[in-house]
């Protein structure tokens, strides 16, 4: 029995018999006579008792079980007046709000002085008297420096050095003196102050300096959330930020793994990185809310400090501590003066979270779920737990476990599901009543929803939300997760973050590693739905729209309506885009002319489409803009099942136009779109055949080498736009499926990708998952030849071009030289950890499975264009 005992003085009070009986081992056998201890009583084997015969099972009627009960065991208690004493609650600090202000507008001014020097290194980078070209890359040159020119927004680059030579930095942005730090990212910075800076990603104290135009026109960002409160200068947020020295922890070491509350206390598990080992200790932190006081628990006593921390719950008053990993053990506090109570000895593989209710304890570790009993312990017991039951896993290791009356529901981000526990029973291994539930990455439940942060599996950060379902409904679904009530895409105007929720009174709190975020049901700005309700559909007549619509033509001669606005995407070539928070824009991007035309849209990670209007019909190459209230004056819509009405105005709200919170932005839009029509036409069909979902935009010309591309026109840009269907007709193909996921078969070795050999089924299907669901083309139209491999910021997707000479080459059916750069641009996009290797064209194994496709699907007709 593996009994760690508190202290010395512990050990001699303890009883000499404790070690007399060895504990239960259900994976062991006993002869006649052996005795064993389970559940703090002693019970004999009365015959020969194989794996996995329990004592549990033991009844009165004693020729039904090999065991008979022969006495309880003894205590292995620590006398109550030993165990160790309740930790101290200290006065929780504040910031002096003087100081605050000060900060703000200290901030506010540096932000100021970056905006304008970046204003004056782009005259710089426009001027002929500074710039010079050097390798076909622009440069200037400041105090014997070389910067390099971002190629799209004539940005200085900061060149890579050592990470702790920020020479370079300081030349560019001189005003900063020794208590600012410098992190070079992104081929920009970011400056924080030494002595209150916040690197929290969304949630810091930071200043940011992006070449590349990922933030706003001005390069710059002045993120001042969690160090600055009361500003009168600063916008008012929803959100309010508990830093981590609420908690009692150092937030240069900040790695919070989980949240838990009990009454009026907010409680963090504190467990730093591997490389923060020598620097801080694991420790639980208590912040009571009313009382403005910090508790801080590093161990179970003194001589046993925690190494590492993995989970928390609470229930019945008391503080469970998931510390299996570091300990093998379950620790469990008082909730009201956080003093040690008892352990549960467990062993596991890895880091593990738990779930607690009256009947079981729940570990879900690397390999599956195990089903403990719940039997108290006695005050500074060490309590070994033998396993009741498991459940499978359907998707790999769980982020958090849910109790839904009898169900558990089990969230993990690559898919999730529930579970039957009324079906259990000793020994046994059950699995998923239900494993499509779709990815979440955290979740908390009360007495009437569950809150849910889920994405749909696209891989970006717009795909995230938090979603509040009705447990009723949820039941009522059989445990589908359908519509949510509210869902939440933006919160003070950045994507929801969070890998744990906690839901309390009237709001919910979001942790990340080095923050704690608060917001009120009151102030989320959600998307909600109204079951079982009814709005009229728009019926739109192309020739009597609304005055407020306007009707132009796209991709015709002269590109009129602007190469920017030609947003479109492979899985609707007609396609609904959101402007703005305002104004829908509709368009036609095929050749065919389309009669009776239902047009939906829905949000990610929303599980039903809406209908937003029926248009009676829409010419080839022809775009509706029209305001979205001219469809419904509340921005609300039917569910496509008929399930209810979604209303879109809070959603909205928060949607600015500016960098990724609406429409397309690479492949980080918010809102997809579909229509069906009445028209029957051969390319509708193949195109209907595609389950690649691709953004395809366009963008100017490079400056730094005004030969290399040229200016769009309407022919051009169609092409390429039929082009890339084409690719995501192959890539989509079963054929391409085939001959990729047996590639080695097929040609007798790996194939080679962008310095990634694949050779298991996985990494195949990885390629192809991500390559269908996550990609984009940004499009530039080259002179001659290809569009060379470009990094574009923080957008997910491939940089597209080719020339007019090549896309004729492609048309007449030459098709090997473009396979090879598809290839580059493609391995480029998703394996950007592998080795920076130049663009030398040579990536013959995936071209040689492309062109073979390609041919059999030419030969057969199928292409749609």
């Amino acid at each position: 029995m593996n009994i760690k005992l508190l202290s010395a003085a512990i050990l001699l009070a303890t009883s000499g018999s404790l070690f007399a009986t060895e504990t239960y081992d259900p994976s062991k056998s006993y002869s006649a006579k052996e005795q064993v201890q389970f559940n703090d009583s002693i019970f004999e084997a009365q015959w020969w008792v194989n794996p996995s015969e329990s004592p549990a099972n033991i009844t009165q009627n004693a020729w039904e079980s090999p065991w008979i009960f022969i006495s309880k065991s003894e205590s292995n208690t620590i006398p109550e007046e030993v165990l160790p004493p309740p930790p101290e609650s200290e006065i929780t600090p504040e910031i002096d709000t003087t100081n605050q202000v000060k900060y703000v507008q200290l901030m506010n001014e540096m932000a100021s002085k970056m905006i304008e020097r970046v204003k004056e290194l782009k005259s710089f980078a426009n001027n002929p008297e500074f710039y010079f070209f050097k390798d076909g890359k622009k440069y200037i040159e400041l105090n014997g420096i070389n910067y390099e020119i971002d190629q799209e927004h004539g940005t200085p680059i900061v060149p890579l050095r050592n990470w702790a030579d920020d020479s370079a930095t300081r030349n560019l942005f001189s005003f900063f003196d020794q208590s600012w730090e410098f992190s070079m990212y992104e081929g920009g910075v970011v400056v924080a102050n030494k002595d209150w800076g916040n690197y929290d990603w969304n949630n810091g104290c930071v200043l940011e300096y992006l070449p590349n135009g990922h933030l706003d026109s001005d390069y710059v960002l002045n993120e001042t959330l969690t160090c600055f409160v009361g500003s009168e200068t600063h916008e008012k947020l929803d959100a309010t930020h508990l830093a981590p020295y609420k908690f009692g922890v150092n937030a240069e070491y900040a790695n919070m793994v989980s949240i838990e509350q009990l009454g009026d206390k907010l409680i963090v598990a504190q467990s730093p990185t591997a490389e923060n080992s020598q620097n801080d200790v694991p420790m639980v932190g208590i912040y009571d809310t009313k009382a403005n006081t910090t508790t801080k628990i590093f161990g179970i006593n003194k001589e046993q400090p925690y190494k590492g921390l993995d989970d928390l719950r609470s229930y019945n008053s008391q503080l469970f501590v998931s510390a299996i990993k570091a300990h093998n053990r379950i620790d469990v506090f008082s909730g009201e003066n956080s003093q040690y109570q008892y352990s549960y000895a467990i062993k596991h593989n890895g880091q593990a979270k738990i779930a607690i209710n009256e009947q079981y304890i729940l570990v879900a570790d690397a390999d599956k779920i195990t089903v403990y009993q719940h039997i108290p312990a006695m005050l500074g017991e060490i309590k070994s737990l033998q396993p009741l039951a498991y459940l499978a896993y359907a998707h790999g290791q769980a982020s958090s476990l849910e109790f839904i009356g009898s169900k558990l529901l089990v969230g993990g981000t690559q898919g999730s599901a529930i579970y039957d526990l009324s079906t259990l029973s000793q020994g046994m291994t059950i699995q998923p009543m239900h494993n499509n539930l779709g990815a979440i990455e955290a979740m908390d439940a009360n007495d009437k929803y569950i809150f849910i942060k889920e994405n749909n599996g696209q891989y970006v950060e717009s795909t995230t939300r938090f979603a509040m379902y009705d447990i009723q409904q949820f039941i009522a679904n059989d445990y589908q997760l359908k519509d949510a009530e509210k869902a939440v895409y933006l919160i003070d105007h950045f994507w929801v973050s969070g890998h744990d929720l906690l839901v309390r009174n009237n709001e919910i709190v979001a942790l990340t590693n080095t923050i704690v975020e608060t917001v009120t049901f009151d102030k989320l700005d959600t998307l909600e739905f109204t079951p079982n309700a009814y709005v009229p559909t728009a019926q739109l007549d192309f020739d009597a729209l609304p005055q407020t619509a306007n009707v132009r033509k796209v991709l015709q001669q002269g590109l009129s309506e602007g190469h920017w606005s030609l947003s479109a995407n492979i899985g609707s070539m007609v396609n609904v885009r959101l402007v703005d928070r305002n104004t829908v824009e509709i368009t036609n991007f095929t050749e065919v002319d389309l009669q009776n035309l239902d047009l939906d849209i829905r949000a990610h990670s929303q599980h039903n489409w809406v209908r937003l209007a029926n248009l009676n019909k829409l010419p080839a190459y022809t775009r509706i803009t029209l305001p979205i209230t001219d469809l419904n004056v509340d921005n609300s819509f039917n569910t496509v099942d008929g399930g209810g009405v979604y209303n879109y105005t809070k959603m909205l709200s928060t949607l600015d136009g500016k960098g990724n919170t609406y429409g397309h932005y690479g492949t980080q839009h918010l809102i997809d779109s579909r229509f069906n029509t009445a028209t029957k036409h051969p390319l509708l069909d193949k195109l209907n055949n595609i389950t690649a979902t691709w953004d395809i935009t366009f963008t100017n010309s490079l400056i730094t080498n005004p030969t290399a591309e040229k200016a769009w026109d309407a022919n051009s840009a169609k092409r390429h736009i039929e082009l890339i269907t084409n690719v995501a007709y192959i890539l989509s193909s079963d054929k391409f499926r085939t001959k990729l996921m047996n590639y080695k078969q097929t040609y007798g070795h790996d194939m080679f990708l962008y310095g990634t050999t694949f050779k298991t089924e996985a990494q195949y299907a990885d390629l192809l998952d991500k390559t269908l669901n996550s990609n984009g083309f940004v499009n530039y139209r080259k002179q001659t030849g290809f569009q060379d491999i470009y990094s574009f910021g923080k957008s997910a997707g491939t940089v597209f071009g080719l020339s007019d000479t090549e896309l004729d080459k492609v048309e007449h059916g030459e098709m090997y030289d473009f396979a090879l750069y598809l290839g580059e641009q493609i391995g480029r996009s998703w394996y950007d950890g592998c080795p920076p290797v130049p663009c030398n064209w040579t990536e013959i194994h995936f071209a040689k499975l492309f062109v073979d496709v390609y041919s059999e699907l030419v030969k057969a007709g199928e292409l749609p264009y």
